[in-house]
């Protein structure tokens, strides 16, 4: 049972605002809210994927132009991580996120009235910018707000939005362009982040932000300390690669028109659902092994998926269930990577998860960009393309386990030396 929410009495603010740091979130009005707005969120990168072909025939476009709708709302949101992941903290994760929400809405109804591709590429930057204020809110929140005891489902549940996004959003979208105007999903969106923004202004408590007596840069400060730690860089860039491989084969797919029929590119993405699903079930299995140790475990089953799709191409069944094996690779590769940037940024968590978030979306950039250059030749050369991705990937993961190690043992030779030297 969540902690009850303190009732602050009228009177000095300075002690109305301690005493309500506090304060306890109610759980479970407070899940379903967070899980619907990580999906929504998310799930606007992937929604025009299923919409290519009709956006196409409106704007009268080739696919190579189609494929930066994707990329530019990646590059937006990444940004948005770096951006206001730092200022939700300084300026309260509710006000942020209420915020975030209401232009969230403006800028998605825009994009669904752009009446040219180039007009829908600039306003999916800025959306994806505004958007990408949303998650570093919730999962700050979430550190701060809920009840300890429950904040591993929370966290895990939000984490699985995330992911789950990637196929619902299409699974969705695709649903809609088949009985209306490819329009209507937008224009949908943004009733949906307008109904969202009064439902987390209802259910989150007020904020109690902190650090707004230092300069705004102090903000950022820690985000260059962040990219100076060297066992880290090499596994952020293999999460980057595989995030471009989870856009890459969606986008890729669309345009090979390898699978034909929404009844059968409806079957394709349905197939990962259950694997998402099962994904926090494998949590404590995989808290086994390190989290590098999840990373080559993640990247190894994806690219056996990856390499074996270059041969089963065609076959649909098949097919589905490679690629549900490889979202289930790829889904253990995030979650390890926002935990070892946690653990390894120390003191500057915060900046360390908002750049390994920032470094996925970089790949999510690529992804489509990847595709639209591989999948002209075919799905074998797309598929091979991806492979080779995440070989890479599991090289700099492997890398990036041996630096980690070299630091833990020139600390331990460190500590050791402190001990022995006589007083």
């Amino acid at each position: 049972m969540a902690t009850p929410i303190l009732q602050l009495p009228a009177g000095n603010p300075a002690e109305a605002r301690t005493r309500n740091v506090s304060a306890r979130a109610h759980t479970g009005r407070t899940l379903p809210v967070f899980v619907l707005s990580a999906l929504l969120a998310t799930g606007q990168m992937y929604i025009p994927i299923p919409l290519f072909t009709a956006m196409k025939a409106d704007w009268n476009v080739g696919a190579g132009v189609m494929t930066w709708i994707i990329s530019a709302f990646a590059f937006g949101y990444a940004g948005g991580f770096v951006l206001f992941g730092p200022l939700s903290d300084r300026f309260g994760h509710r006000r942020v996120l209420v915020t975030g929400m209401i232009a969230a809405a403006v800028v998605t109804l825009l994009t669904g009235l752009a009446f040219s591709a180039p007009i829908a590429v600039g306003l999916r930057i800025v959306q994806g910018l505004v958007v990408g204020s949303i998650p570093p809110a919730i999962m700050a929140y979430v550190a701060t707000r809920i009840t300890p005891a429950h904040r591993a489902v929370v966290t895990m549940s939000v984490a699985t939005s995330f992911l789950a996004a990637t196929v619902l959003a299409q699974i969705v979208s695709q649903a809609v362009v088949d009985a209306f105007p490819w329009r209507t999903m937008f224009l949908g969106s943004a009733v949906g982040f307008t109904a969202l923004a009064f439902a987390l202004r209802a259910v989150m408590l007020e904020d109690a932000p902190t650090g707004r007596d230092k300069p705004l840069l102090h903000s950022y400060a820690a985000i260059p300390a962040v990219l100076r730690i060297k066992p880290l860089l090499p596994m952020l860039i293999a999460g980057a690669l595989s995030m471009a491989v989870m856009v890459g084969v969606y986008t890729g797919i669309e345009i090979t028109g390898v699978v034909k029929g929404s009844g059968e590119l409806l079957a394709l993405r349905a197939g990962a659902l259950p694997v998402m699903m099962a994904l926090p079930l494998l949590a404590m299995p995989l808290a086994r092994l390190s989290k590098p140790g999840q990373m080559v475990l993640g990247v190894l089953v994806a690219a056996v998926a990856m390499v074996l799709a270059t041969f089963e191409g065609g076959h649909l069944g098949v097919l589905t269930v490679l690629l549900a094996v490889l979202v289930g690779g790829l889904g253990i590769i995030a979650p390890a990577v926002l935990q070892t940037a946690g653990e390894l940024g120390g003191e500057a968590r915060a900046a360390a998860s908002s750049v390994a978030m920032f470094s996925f979306y970089v790949g999510a950039t690529v992804g489509p960009i990847v595709a639209a250059a591989a999948a002209p030749h075919g799905f074998s050369m797309l598929a091979w393309t991806l492979a080779i991705l995440l070989v890479v990937a599991l090289g700099l993961t492997t890398l990036g386990m041996r630096l980690q190690r070299k630091a833990s043992a020139a600390t331990t030779a460190h500590d050791i030396a402190q001990v022995a030297q006589p007083a």
